[in-house]
C-alpha cells in the first residue's frame, strides 16, 4: 500500500506516471459515493491480480490494508498493491466519496 497526497505529487505526464506505476493503463474504474459507516466488501476475503488506484474526493473513511488501518480522506492517493487485502470503510459522519481504477501493465488482458 502506497498513499499519496494530491497536493504533493508532481504530475508532468499523466497520473499513474506520477504515482510509480507508468507501464500501467486504467482498464476500468468508478466512482462510489459511500453511506455511513459504509464498508466495501463486507465479510469477503478480497483482493487482486493486478494494483488498484483509489482516489479521495471528498469525505473520511479507514481503508483497511492486511489488517492494518490507514486514514484516507479527500485529497489522498492510494495504491493497493497486487494481493493486498483491501476493505474501505467510510466515517460516520463523513463518508467518503472517491475514485476507484483498476489498472494493469499495458499489454494484459482484463480478468478480474
Amino acid at each position: 500500500m502506497r498513499l499519496y497526497k494530491i497536493n504533493e505529487i508532481k504530475v508532468e505526464k499523466d497520473l499513474l506516471s506520477a504515482i510509480s506505476l507508468s507501464n500501467y493503463v486504467v482498464i476500468r474504474g468508478g466512482v462510489h459515493v459511500y453511506k455511513p459507516k459504509e464498508e466495501s466488501h463486507k465479510g469477503e476475503y478480497h483482493v487482486h491480480d493486478h494494483p488498484e488506484v483509489f482516489i479521495g474526493i471528498k469525505g473520511e473513511a479507514v481503508m483497511i490494508v492486511n489488517g492494518r488501518k490507514y486514514r484516507f480522506s479527500g485529497g489522498d492517493i492510494i495504491v493497493i498493491e497486487t494481493g493486498e487485502e483491501h476493505h474501505v470503510v467510510a466515517d460516520e459522519s463523513n463518508p467518503i466519496t472517491l475514485v476507484w481504477l483498476d489498472v494493469r501493465k499495458n499489454g494484459e488482458g482484463n480478468s478480474n
